[in-house]
């Protein structure tokens, strides 16, 4: 195959894929267990042509950003204190929950993730603030003298024991597609037991990042 069938056929699967995935999400089509379905970005990663944070230009006086994270399970913030970092140099910027001035949300489908916490962090290594500078060296400097004067609070960590006392951050979502009894019905054999698995994020093959200009 010549460059032109690659692009030809890379097209005409990725509309496919779009073309699948949609219908599925719409309910109108349904994947039996075991089988494949396209996934819209599957040719552009096999080809080489996806384009990944580090492969795009930065523009110019473009800013680095570092986060400061919390050091335990759940705590309550008193203040952060960022005086020593902002008196490092004068590209350094710290940017706390109380400076956003949109709403303070990155949850995906439902708002049940802030961006940064405004009075509790619930979790080991949450942002907690974000420190930017002219270079990354500065920036991360600049996040080593944030201060977070706080307290530590009790902590969770097992999502059975949180489920039974009713101790949820948010309240809890649910995601159901198809009939499940109405599948176990027509099932020859049905294997019981419980299964724990860990909160995911499917088909990433990068750490996330993001350029953001003004315009």
């Amino acid at each position: 195959m010549n460059n032109k069938d690659i692009l030809e056929l890379d097209e005409s699967l990725t509309r496919k894929a779009n073309s699948d995935m949609s219908q599925v999400w719409a309910g109108k089509v349904e994947l039996e267990s075991g089988s494949s379905g396209l996934i819209p970005e599957s040719m552009p990663n096999v080809l080489g042509q996806t384009q990944y944070i580090d492969d795009i230009t930065r523009p110019a006086g473009c800013l680095q950003a570092v986060v400061v994270l919390s050091q335990s399970a759940h705590g309550r913030i008193r203040k952060i204190h960022t005086e020593e970092a902002l008196e490092l140099d004068t590209s350094v910027r710290v940017i706390l929950a109380s400076d956003i001035p949109g709403t303070n949300q990155i949850g995906f489908n439902k708002p049940d993730e802030p961006l940064l916490p405004e009075s509790e962090w619930d979790y080991w290594g949450q942002p907690l603030a974000i420190v930017v500078a002219n270079s990354r060296i500065l920036a991360r400097r600049a996040a080593s003298l944030v201060r977070i004067e706080g307290e530590n609070l009790p902590e969770v960590i097992d999502p059975r024991e949180a489920a039974a006392k009713g101790d949820f951050i948010f309240p809890p979502r649910t995601i159901a597609c198809g009939d499940v009894r109405e599948a176990f019905s027509r099932c020859a054999f049905i294997v019981e037991g419980r299964v724990d698995s860990g909160g995911q994020e499917h088909v990433y093959l990068e750490t996330q990042g993001a350029i953001a200009q003004v315009i």
